[in-house]
């Protein structure tokens, strides 16, 4: 038990930082990623401990993802998988734990980025992350600023039709965690973006441009990216 606490707050020491993720370098990421993962490698049977790796190592993919930096597929590759390994860890110590099912299904959509969500359905991830995302969302929707909410309706969004694509549910969603955090502000600027590629593909142009414009307002390239050609 000892050494499992000793784990545990060597993980907190380095990810309690408050500083998000979009403040640190890579190399910081990773750093942090690397310490967590050998503080919870330390500890097997630590839940915190697991779980906190598998946040560590999906900020580290899901950053370079962000920013494209050099060999980005290939590290959201590998760092998604290792979030995947430890967040799996973390769902069997605690099966009714929030925190290792949903990240667990963030650490698959940063692996996804690296290898393509064709590959991560043909891989049987597409179940399980379901799985973790629903229960996530029925413990505690509003655990991590409404993270739940977004993960889920980003997991209907991006599906394949031919794997159960529901845009349906995601617009749902995404007009839920609105509804609940869009006066916040902390509110996340991807609910607005997410929502406006929904719009933009439905052909629900005013609309398109309404979230878009709201999510540019709030900082985001993608959005802005996405405005250049909505007609």
């Amino acid at each position: 038990m000892k050494s499992s606490r000793i784990a545990s707050l060597m993980v907190l020491l380095v990810l309690a930082t408050g500083v998000a993720a979009a403040q640190q370098s890579i190399p910081q990421l990773k750093a942090a990623a690397e310490t967590a993962g050998r503080a919870a490698t330390a500890a097997p049977r630590d839940y915190a401990a697991n779980w906190m790796a598998a946040k560590a190592w999906r900020s580290y993919g899901d950053e370079a993802v962000s920013q494209k930096v050099a060999d980005w597929k290939a590290i959201a590759k590998a760092a998604g998988k290792e979030g995947m390994k430890y967040g799996e860890i973390a769902t069997e110590l605690n099966p009714s734990g929030i925190e290792g099912w949903y990240y667990y299904g963030l650490s698959v959509g940063t692996y996804a980025d690296g290898v393509s969500i064709v590959t991560a359905i043909t891989q049987g991830l597409k179940g399980k992350t379901q799985k973790g995302f629903e229960m996530a969302y029925a413990t505690n929707k509003r655990f991590d600023n409404g993270g739940p909410i977004l993960a889920l309706g980003r997991f209907w969004q991006v599906l394949p039709g031919i794997a159960g694509r529901d845009v349906k549910k995601a617009e749902q969603l995404f007009t839920e965690y609105i509804a609940l955090f869009g006066s916040s502000p902390e509110a996340n600027s991807d609910a607005w973006l997410f929502r406006g590629e929904l719009y933009k593909e439905q052909g629900r142009t005013a609309e398109a441009r309404a979230d878009l414009q709201r999510a540019v307002s709030m900082g985001s390239k993608d959005a802005a990216e996405m405005m250049k050609d909505l007609k």
